[in-house]
């Protein structure tokens, strides 16, 4: 080994030394901002996936958006319907109402319902004719009862009329038999006609009257006597046995 040999071998020991104090430096270096690098990456990452998840709903939701619009035009035959155009959406139909066999029983059950709204209109109307002939009978009723009431009325002041004038005629004839000599009332009394010589009598005191009976006809005596005593004789109760 020569002299010049010896002179390298300080040298790249020193140089191994300085390289490996900056190679031990990088990796404190490395090591120390590890923890912040790693942060501030996450950060980064969840800032960007912030940014973009807004951007995709707004997208997710305008595609969704052309799916429906797209699905309506289809069901509509291409048609929009915008409020600006307006246009008009098509009438709903019930499906059920184009079939043939919903159609003949829904127009049996109008038919049913006229025909028996038509019957029920004639006897209302039947009713209605009926009530009013009722009232029209009622009303004549109420008319002939007022008519023979007024009658009855007019009959009863002439009977009653009448029997005061009887009455005052048969008083005056009492007073007049009365008057006369019960042979002479007597012979009249046998000739008279039986309901006035019986009015006569039950108007005359049986002072007056009692020699005038004796005067008479034994027949006719014993038929009025019986009819007065008929008509002052009261009715007796029934036997309780």
């Amino acid at each position: 080994m020569n002299f010049n040999n010896l002179k390298i071998i300080p040298l790249l020991v020193l140089v191994s030394a300085l390289s490996f104090s900056v190679r031990l430096v990088e990796v404190a270096v490395n090591v120390t901002s590890a923890p912040g690098t790693a942060a501030a990456a996450d950060t980064a990452e969840h800032e960007q996936d912030a940014e973009m998840a807004p951007a995709d709903e707004t997208d997710m939701a305008m595609e969704e958006g052309e799916a429906h619009q797209g699905e309506a035009e289809k069901n509509s035959g291409g048609l929009t319907f915008s409020d600006d155009h307006g246009v008009e959406p098509p009438e709903w139909r019930d499906p059920v109402d184009d079939d043939p066999a919903f159609e003949a029983v829904r127009m049996e059950v109008f038919q049913d319902l006229a025909k028996r709204r038509q019957e029920l209109e004639s006897k209302e109307q039947e009713l209605t004719t009926r009530e009013a002939l009722l009232r029209a009978a009622e009303q004549e009723l109420d008319r002939k009862y007022q008519e023979l009431s007024q009658l009855r009325q007019q009959i009863e002041g002439l009977l009653e009329e009448q029997s005061e004038e009887e009455m005052a005629r048969i008083k005056s004839l009492v007073k007049i038999y009365e008057t006369m000599k019960p042979k002479d009332a007597a012979r009249i009394f046998d000739t008279l006609d039986l309901d006035i010589l019986t009015a006569v009598t039950a108007e005359m005191s049986e002072r007056r009257l009692s020699p005038i009976l004796a005067a008479m006809n034994p027949e006719r005596a014993r038929t009025i006597t019986t009819i007065l005593a008929e008509q002052k004789q009261l009715p007796t109760l029934p036997d309780s046995n």
